[in-house]
């Protein structure tokens, strides 16, 4: 098949030196059933990650972006909180009370939590950074704290929906939802684009990856409209619809450092994180807002 040109779409923007050298890009998706997918080692266990049906994944064949691609990626000449992702790291007055804060034994979320309680007296000045750094970009918009997450190493894609699982689930049993796009059952494809961004905050000991496809949902219906009925296109099946007739649309992959941040308009693009090659947790915090990074 054919290797698709990416288009001019969502931009990436950021004031880290050479941030195009740890941003590459691959030729498209496969579905799940056709991935050989990579062993997962951790805590005593050993499985293969599941995925539900209509999962898809990133191909392998990352390389480094041509002039072109990167002129395709190119923020758009106003930063607006949906049509930028932005790459950043934590100001020091933040990383200085994190760094107090051990995190290496964490082999769970609830590992994490402990850790935060156990240093009281520096997570609350943490917090206090935190919110002053927060407010300074958040465009003067309410925003808040959504989660703060661990991930297993060695994970190809992260997110996981936990939704259609028994009660009492166990790690192996998690179904990872490939690519996806947020969104809930208020927004329209042609509104994904008004609900703001989230940023993700990488506390883990290892650099990670943030995954997406460059394209809004406007631009995706708008493809889509040349290849099927779209009458009963919506955020629950728009990403299975698209990889479905675009899968060499190319995919963009972000290294994100550790104390390094990402801001991205994740109800208006299909995305994931991904942990592969790491050995040890990935923990992130993830707060939604309406994010400004015009000025940093």
């Amino acid at each position: 098949m054919s290797i698709t040109a990416i288009k001019k779409g969502i931009g990436i923007h950021s004031n880290l030196p050479n941030i195009f050298e740890n941003i590459q890009i691959n030729s498209g998706v496969v579905h799940h059933s056709e991935h050989r997918g990579s062993k997962i080692t951790y805590g005593g266990g050993s499985f293969l990650p599941l995925y539900i049906d209509e999962a898809y994944i990133p191909k392998r064949d990352w390389k480094m972006l041509s002039k072109n691609e990167k002129q395709c990626l190119h923020p758009q000449a106003k930063l607006k909180d949906h049509n930028n992702i932005y790459l950043g790291e934590l100001p020091e007055s933040v990383k200085k009370h994190l760094k107090r804060i051990d995190f290496s034994h964490c082999k769970t979320r609830e590992d994490v939590i402990e850790s935060f309680a156990k240093n009281q007296e520096v997570t609350e000045k943490l917090n206090e950074e935190l919110n002053k750094f927060l407010n300074s970009i958040s465009n003067s918009k309410p925003f808040h704290l959504n989660c703060i997450t661990t991930n297993l190493p060695n994970l190809e894609m992260v997110a996981c929906d936990i939704s259609r699982l028994p009660e009492n689930f166990t790690v192996e049993e998690r179904k990872y939802m490939g690519l996806h796009n947020d969104g809930t059952k208020f927004m329209k494809l042609h509104t994904t684009y008004k609900f703001g961004n989230r940023i993700c905050i990488n506390l883990g000991a290892e650099a990670r990856h943030f995954v997406y496809v460059n394209l809004s949902m406007i631009q995706v219906h708008n493809m889509l409209k040349k290849k099927m009925d779209t009458s009963k296109l919506n955020v629950y099946n728009v990403a299975e619809c698209f990889f479905k007739y675009y899968p060499n649309y190319p995919v963009i992959k972000i290294k994100q450092g550790r104390y390094q941040y990402y801001i991205a308009p994740t109800d208006n693009c299909f995305h994931d994180g991904s942990t592969l090659g790491n050995t040890s947790l990935d923990i992130n915090m993830v707060y939604f807002g309406n994010f400004n990074h015009q000025n940093h």
